[in-house]
């Protein structure tokens, strides 16, 4: 029988991090957008452009009350698999958490209680000029700041995110700072559409007149970011001073841990040994179309995946999730490690929950069938 946590780099590292987690922890849901996300074809995030725009509002506005405000139903993917946010939702409620959501830059601002740290979403990678030098430095700053003031009021925090568009802004952020991240990292669409997100980060690079390992981080940001990282990266490294950091997503955070890593000599830190851990679910972690092992372990990123079996939904637009389709989003692999925590391992009782949260949230079911 499948461990249902496994773990990728960084065993014994994980092991404490995870350890840490409680009913104390912090859940973090930091949102943002690019106009990368419009490219058609680029994300599962949203089954069509226009609706990838409201995705960071929607997704927020679920999983803070169980239904969206700003569009009439959940995120679907373009096959019309629901957002992870029903999993989310469902594993903060078994873990007793309420999450905390932090606006970085998003289209469309969330009908909730927010954060708000940044007002503009990141131009289209493509450009080469994602987002202005100094909004960049601005969103690092505010993260740093926040870091260090969640740190004062528990010993642990997950930091989540939901950028479509995403795993594009990830590559291009991976490729510039050096890494061999070329069809490597794994995404929300079935077969990871490689050959589209490279060209993109490509043209970037381009007109940015970057080399791959030559620039330095806020550089890198301006030119092929999105806002959601810096923000989230200041906010790692200040807070794991103190307490322990779970990145909770998958080729989103292995960027961001890599950001980490580029910002920590600037302030004395020894990332290293720092507290800082990635969780994702098994189906980035282990994606046959990617090449996530290779690429966390060139990272030296401590890792661990949420291995559940969706094949046991009693819903096909879950069971869909076995089939390599979004995969992960809005800490969705960390929460379920959350909820496994505090359900002491009772997997049959998470996967019921999961069940009745997309009773509850999924107004539209998915209408693909399983054969």
């Amino acid at each position: 029988m499948t461990e249902f946590i496994q773990y990728l780099n960084g065993e014994e590292q994980m092991r404490k991090l995870l350890f840490r987690l409680n009913a104390r922890t912090q859940f973090c849901l930091s949102m943002g957008s690019t106009q990368t996300s419009d490219v058609a074809g680029i994300s599962a995030a949203g089954a069509t452009p226009e609706f990838r725009r409201l995705t960071p509002a929607a997704d927020a506005e679920a999983l803070v009350f169980g239904h969206t405000l700003s569009v009439d139903k959940l995120p679907v993917s373009p096959l019309g698999v629901v957002s992870p946010v029903v999993i989310t939702r469902a594993c903060l409620n078994l873990a007793g958490l309420i999450p905390h959501i932090v606006n970085c830059g998003a289209f469309v601002v969330p009908r909730v209680p927010f954060l708000g740290v940044g007002t503009a979403p990141a131009a289209a990678i493509s450009t080469g000029r994602a987002m202005p030098p100094d909004l960049v430095c601005a969103l690092f700053s505010r993260g740093y700041e926040f870091g260090l003031q969640r740190s004062r009021e528990t010993d642990s925090i997950v930091m989540a995110e939901c950028v479509p568009g995403g795993t594009t802004t990830a590559l291009g952020v991976l490729i510039a700072l050096g890494y061999d991240a070329r069809r490597a990292l794994s995404g929300s669409i079935p077969n990871c559409n490689h050959d589209m997100r490279l060209e993109l980060v490509e043209e970037g690079l381009r007109n940015a007149s970057l080399q791959p390992g030559e620039g330095d981080p806020i550089a890198i940001l301006a030119a092929l970011g999105d806002p959601m990282q810096p923000f989230v990266a200041g906010m790692a490294l200040s807070a794991s001073k103190h307490i322990a950091v779970i990145l909770a997503g998958g080729s989103q955070m292995l960027a961001v841990y890599a950001l980490c890593k580029a910002f920590a000599p600037m302030y004395d830190i020894q990332i290293k040994d720092s507290a800082i851990g990635i969780v994702t679910t098994k189906w980035v972690a282990f994606d046959e179309h990617a090449r996530v092992p290779h690429l966390c372990e060139e990272i030296d990123a401590p890792m661990a995946a949420a291995c559940p079996d969706f094949n046991l939904s009693r819903h096909p637009g879950l069971q869909l999730y076995e089939r390599g389709n979004v995969k992960e989003g809005v800490g969705a692999g960390a929460a379920m490690v959350l909820a496994y925590n505090a359900l002491q391992g009772d997997t049959a009782a998470m996967m019921n929950a999961i069940d009745q949260s997309y009773d509850e949230m999924v107004r539209y079911p998915c209408s693909e069938a399983i054969s």
